[in-house]
């Protein structure tokens, strides 16, 4: 074996190599978890680790992302994100950040001002607008405006602000402006019932909704609380977390960690905080998220990447990790080139 045989054999090693641990590496990224968090207040996507709350990354910010509020991730682990100022929903790559398109552009369907976001059915997406007071319906694959899904004001619906699928497969939206949760049929859109009546347990700046076994949570951002319902008919059980336990301020967002304790985590507003509580009894368990960390500035919406969320329910969670799929016609590729590489060298 010549020097100059061995120089290249090596070389084409360890290009191989490099290659491997590289696509390793960028499979790790795109498919490993995290708290994503959109920062009202600097036009912000944060995300966090799902385990600790620590800072990783800004994951989105500047145009034409404006105002983010609601977020939503599809089957693959990519988001999408409501930019209320401009009314349009983004989609991001949910690894590297990177803008993919602007889905819905702006005012597509009469939009104004969308909120929350939830994954329906037959690959569609659904849009709470806020300032028109509908839920729209669109194609999720390619934006396409479907229709009209929940009508304006349908069953005093006014500024709907967040919604989930329930436990019987319904449409639950919080209806801010009234300080309600309405019902609505799955299929059809169509009103069926106003669950928790205004006001119901003092409830007062209705923000967020989130169902676990035997409660739904609702969200009381102007008494700092959040509270517990009945879900099957409405009635008050009790405060879940009660007023300013652990410095909750202002809550706006609900949702669930399967890593970090598989516990309920609530968005502080107006301590730019994001605190977690036991998920069987509310009890005030730490902060997650420190005031202000990673610029974080208005926490509105929380989403944590460790679990999918069941298009037909919101309590139905299981945990994701990174996809080595998307790695494999990289190792298949290189694989073989590292083999022959070593193979030469040990013949030489």
């Amino acid at each position: 074996m010549t020097y100059r045989t061995f120089f290249v054999s090596k070389k084409i090693f360890v290009f191989a190599l490099i290659a491997m641990v590289t696509v390793f590496s960028w499979t790790t990224i795109a498919g490993a978890s995290g708290a994503f968090i959109s920062s009202e207040n600097n036009n912000r996507i944060l995300e966090f680790e799902p385990d600790d709350g620590e800072f990783f990354r800004v994951f989105a910010e500047g145009a034409p992302l404006d105002v983010p509020l609601g977020l939503a991730f599809d089957n693959d682990e990519n988001i999408f994100v409501s930019s209320c100022d401009n009314s349009s929903v983004l989609y991001y790559d949910g690894g590297f950040g990177g803008l993919i398109s602007i889905i819905i552009p702006s005012g597509s369907g009469g939009l104004s001002c969308p909120s929350s976001l939830l994954l329906g059915p037959d690959r569609t997406i659904l849009v709470a607008s806020l300032i028109s007071d509908e839920i729209l319906r669109y194609n999720r694959d390619t934006g396409d405006f479907i229709d009209v899904f929940v009508s304006a004001g349908s069953g005093g619906l006014n500024a709907p602000r967040d919604m989930k699928y329930g436990p019987n497969g319904n449409l639950y939206v919080v209806s801010e402006g009234t300080n309600e949760v309405i019902e609505y049929n799955r299929n059809t859109g169509d009103f069926v019932r106003t669950l928790v009546t205004s006001g119901s347990g003092g409830l007062s700046g209705a923000t967020a909704l989130f169902f676990i076994p035997g409660n739904l949570l609702v969200a009381s951002s102007d008494t700092d609380e959040i509270l517990s319902y009945n879900p099957n008919n409405g009635s008050f059980q009790g405060a879940f977390v009660s007023a300013g336990s652990g410095g909750l301020d202002n809550p706006q967002c609900i949702d669930f960690g399967f890593e970090a304790g598989a516990n309920m985590f609530f968005c502080s507003f107006d301590t730019d905080e994001i605190l977690q509580y036991s998920r069987f009894d509310g009890s005030f368990i730490g902060v997650f998220v420190p005031p202000g960390d990673g610029s974080l500035d208005g926490p509105v919406y929380i989403s944590f990447k460790d679990k999918k969320k069941n298009s037909s329910s919101s309590c139905s969670i299981a945990a994701t990790g990174a996809d080595t799929k998307s790695a494999l016609p990289f190792i298949l590729l290189f694989a073989p080139i590292a083999f022959v590489a070593v193979r030469r060298m040990v013949r030489a």
